[in-house]
C-alpha cells in the first residue's frame, strides 16, 4: 500500500514552509503535519488546504510552488492536483 511518508511527505512539508516564508505568509498560513488522512496516492502525498477544505493528491515537492502561489496567494484551486 502506498504511504505519504514513503512518498515524500517530509519534502512536501519542507517545501510548503519555504514557500510560505518566501511569500511573507508566515502570519497567515499555518502548516501542520498530520498522521494518515486515509488517502493513499501513488507517487506523492496528500495536502489539505483550509478553510476551503480542498484536498490535493498526489502532491510532490515539485507541485508545492503552484499550490502556494495559485491557491494560498491567489485563492485559485489547482484543479490538476485535486484528490479524486
Amino acid at each position: 500500500m502506498p504511504s505519504c511518508g514513503r512518498s515524500g511527505a517530509t519534502e512536501v512539508s519542507s517545501a510548503l514552509r519555504r514557500g510560505r516564508e518566501a511569500r511573507g505568509l508566515t502570519t497567515r498560513v499555518f502548516i501542520t503535519d498530520s498522521g494518515c488522512l486515509g488517502v493513499c496516492p501513488e507517487g506523492g502525498c496528500t495536502v489539505v488546504v483550509y478553510p476551503e477544505g480542498v484536498w490535493y493528491s498526489p502532491v510532490t515537492a515539485g507541485d508545492v510552488d503552484e499550490i502556494v502561489e495559485r491557491h494560498m496567494v491567489g485563492g485559485e484551486v489547482v484543479e490538476r492536483l485535486l484528490a479524486r
